[in-house]
């Protein structure tokens, strides 16, 4: 592949993956979301209780958006923030399956589809990566430095959340008691990996320091927000306010919503340029191969 006008790295469509990664996160999270009390039927594995679905299904949803805005990128300098996202997430939750293969409903369509996809998607997801590596080009110079305060928001998120997601799927029996309301091992597990790709989106955010290769993190934050405080809504009685981590939570919400609010006023005060600057509709961008399933 060539590089992109200007000598920059483009971002492939196989990392792209304008339709498939978030046509099927949005349907993994179709019933964590809406059918959050009937997991036993219509997911792939029984989650209890309501809120640790709900809390997955606001995260899928999510996820989904982020690929959307960075689809739109035709860049690979500003679009990697989403792979790096995937590459946190994706690996962790296939181990959990696999250690916990015996609580999963394998005599369903949801089973089987939730094992199958997250078997292939990190092989898939490491030769796609590898192929973007090694297409030539550089990356565009950096011309919009985030704001301090921004950096550091992300900053306590990095030096927060990665530590706790690595001990959260390392030791889920014992470190879920750190967890505002009560959680299982293969629950404890998926949510540490959620966990840890939260904060690796903070700190690869911080590392990149520039709004155009930040963009897409910024711009999905909001909806994280607004999505987790639906589901404290709806399934909130289990959270023991009482405890310092509910209120850590609900701070890393807020926080959400704090970030979100930079990137759209830095969003409506772009102006319009370059490729590197502003985001292109996935009709310009390189052809590449066709986009593996996500997770």
């Amino acid at each position: 592949m060539e590089p992109a006008p200007g000598g920059y790295k483009p971002f492939l469509n196989g990392m792209r993956s304008p339709v498939v990664a978030p046509l099927t996160r949005f349907a993994i999270g179709i019933p964590l979301v809406l059918l959050t009390t009937e997991t036993a039927r219509y997911f792939a594995w029984t989650i209890e209780p309501p809120m640790t679905g709900g809390f997955l299904g606001a995260n899928y949803w999510a996820s989904a958006l982020l690929a959307l805005l960075a689809a739109r990128e035709i860049l690979w300098a500003n679009g990697r923030v989403s792979i790096s996202v995937a590459l946190a997430f994706a690996p962790l939750t296939t181990v959990a399956t696999l250690l916990h293969l015996d609580l999963f409903h394998l005599d369903t369509f949801f089973g089987w589809f939730w094992v199958i996809a997250y078997t292939i998607y990190p092989i898939q997801l490491a030769i796609f990566l590898r192929k973007q590596l090694l297409t030539q080009g550089g990356d565009p110079p950096k011309e919009r430095p985030v704001p301090a305060w921004v950096r550091s928001i992300l900053a306590v998120h990095a030096a927060l959340l990665i530590p706790l997601g690595i001990a959260l799927f390392l030791a889920p029996k014992s470190v879920a008691n750190l967890w505002p309301w009560p959680i299982p091992p293969l629950s404890a597990q998926v949510i540490a990996a959620w966990v840890l790709a939260f904060g690796v989106l903070a700190g690869h955010s911080l590392i990149e320091n520039e709004w155009a290769r930040v963009r897409a993190g910024m711009l999905g934050y909001p909806f994280l927000g607004l999505m987790q405080v639906v589901m404290l809504i709806r399934f909130g009685d289990v959270i023991d306010f009482g405890d310092p981590s509910a209120w850590i939570y609900v701070g890393v919400i807020a926080s959400f919503f704090v970030l979100g609010a930079y990137g759209l006023v830095a969003q409506m005060r772009s102006r319009p340029g370059t490729a590197a600057k502003g985001p292109v509709s996935a009709r310009q961008a390189p052809a590449g191969p066709v986009p593996p399933p996500p997770p």
